[in-house]
């Protein structure tokens, strides 16, 4: 099976003060050990960053230690897609069409990663907002 990651996924897979911890990791897992394959946007590469040195926890994640996370936990189990000025083009047009707003541009942005990798799967705990951006062929589902 081929699983997109999203960020919702990824930040909880790799720090255990969070509540979905377990079952983010266990996914994470699962999910990018053969015969599966997982994926990212690069996308939700920055966006780990951004919330995991922005979350308020009792012992804060430093820029440093993000960047490891990152690097040494989710770069070395799944494939980082590189977004393109098309993959951007038809997020816009996937957000703007049916009226979404804001940050809805951003989980069409993985919408399109994931049916540009041919993804089954979409693992997210927003699953609202990614049923909004309407992928084809793709089920959407929490861990």
């Amino acid at each position: 099976m081929r699983v997109l990651f999203d960020t919702s996924v990824l930040v909880p897979a790799v720090v255990d003060q969070l509540a979905n911890h377990e079952a983010a990791l266990e996914a994470l897992l699962r999910y990018t050990a053969p015969p599966h394959r997982g994926f990212c946007s690069t996308h939700a590469l920055a966006e780990c960053y951004a919330t995991l040195t922005a979350l308020p926890l009792a012992r804060r994640v430093l820029p440093n230690e993000a960047r490891m996370l990152i690097e040494e936990t989710i770069c070395v189990r799944v494939t980082a897609v590189p977004l393109t000025a098309d993959d951007y083009s038809a997020a816009l047009r996937r957000a703007a069409e049916p009226g979404l707003a804001s940050g809805a541009v951003y989980d069409a942005l993985h919408v399109c990663c994931a049916e540009r990798t041919s993804a089954d799967r979409i693992l997210t705990y927003n699953l609202g907002d990614f049923e909004r951006c309407q992928p084809r062929g793709i089920v959407v589902t929490a861990p």
